[in-house]
């Protein structure tokens, strides 16, 4: 039913934030790293890259690109009601607003043979992808790379800086889209850890004796140095009985990390499998899409008081960014 109203054409504008979000999935950098990346940037590598998420049935990313259409009453309530996270709103009683995951998943279950061409198809279009706007507050950075005003709009942010503690909480709001930065995939050797005000702030001092744990990160580090080409010398190997909270939080941060190592680079484990020893506090990066009544809902819900300091900068950033652009 959806295919009788729906093109790949009518994706033309957005699909690139699906290849974004992708990208995320498996680059350690920034958002000037990913625009960048030729599977983002390049028509051609970029239609290849995204035919084969859809070989994987990576079908989520596709979320992250979003069209509204005419289509009149009754069918846009008969797909406002068969198909997962489209808008449908009484106010504009025949429009319905549907992702090209949406239409992927669709298309492959009618005609693979078009499903392989919908991609072809999507090297024709030469769409750029241009930051609308940036804000940043410490390490956060929130940008805005994709805005749609008509109907009830859609928004895609590019969230960096902060921690997975964060977006475990981010997560929670399941009308929204997300695409975050995979350790089952990506190096975490050169990462590092959000450390909370609250930490960086404590002036009080306490007797630890961390003997043990500075004897055990300098024999680790002894073997990490022939397992790896470049391992940073530790830093907080000569730190005195009375410790602040920040001096304890970066030492077990240390020794976290050589686990890490050691478990990837000696024993030949997995990442997927020696992440389970990092810090939740590790920085990561997430796009994020919806739309703008459901991103609305996020931020009323987490730019107040009572929400935690990270996620609340997120929400308030997000919300200076769109009263900014008008919507």
């Amino acid at each position: 039913m959806l295919l009788n109203f729906f093109s790949i054409e009518d994706f033309k504008d957005s699909f690139p934030y699906a290849a974004l979000g992708a990208r995320t999935c498996y680059n350690s950098g920034d958002l000037n790293s990913l625009l960048n990346d030729p599977r983002v940037i390049e028509k051609q590598k970029r239609a290849e890259f995204l035919s084969k998420l859809g070989n994987y049935k990576h079908f989520s990313v596709f979320a992250h690109s979003f069209v509204y259409k005419k289509v009149g009453e009754e069918n846009a309530l008969r797909i406002g009601a068969t198909y997962f996270k489209t808008h449908y709103n009484p106010k504009y009683p025949d429009v319905i607003g549907v992702s090209l995951r949406h239409y992927l998943e669709e298309l492959l279950k009618t005609d693979e043979n078009q499903y392989l061409k919908a991609f072809e198809k999507l090297a024709e279009y030469d769409t750029p992808v241009d930051p609308i706007e940036i804000r940043t507050e410490g390490d956060l950075t929130v940008s805005l790379i994709g805005l749609k005003k008509e109907y009830d709009g859609y928004a895609v942010f590019f969230i960096d800086g902060v921690s997975r503690a964060m977006t475990h909480q981010l997560v929670r709001h399941t009308t929204l889209n997300f695409s975050q930065r995979s350790q089952r995939y990506v190096r975490e050797d050169e990462n590092y850890t959000i450390i909370p005000p609250s930490i960086l702030e404590s002036q009080e001092e306490i007797e630890v004796d961390i003997s043990g744990m500075n004897q055990t990160i300098a024999k680790i580090y002894e073997v990490l140095k022939n397992l790896k080409e470049e391992i940073p010398e530790p830093k907080f190997l000569k730190l005195k009985s009375k410790i602040r909270a920040y001096e304890l939080a970066k030492l077990h941060d240390e020794l976290s990390q050589y686990v890490y190592d050691l478990l990837v680079y000696g024993y030949k484990i997995k990442r997927e499998d020696a992440r389970f020893f990092l810090p939740t506090g590790r920085r990561t990066t997430i796009v994020v899409s919806g739309t703008l009544s459901w991103i609305k809902d996020f931020i009323e819900k987490r730019n107040t008081p009572h929400a935690q300091w990270e996620i609340r900068n997120v929400a308030k950033l997000m919300k200076e960014i769109l009263d900014s652009q008008g919507v």
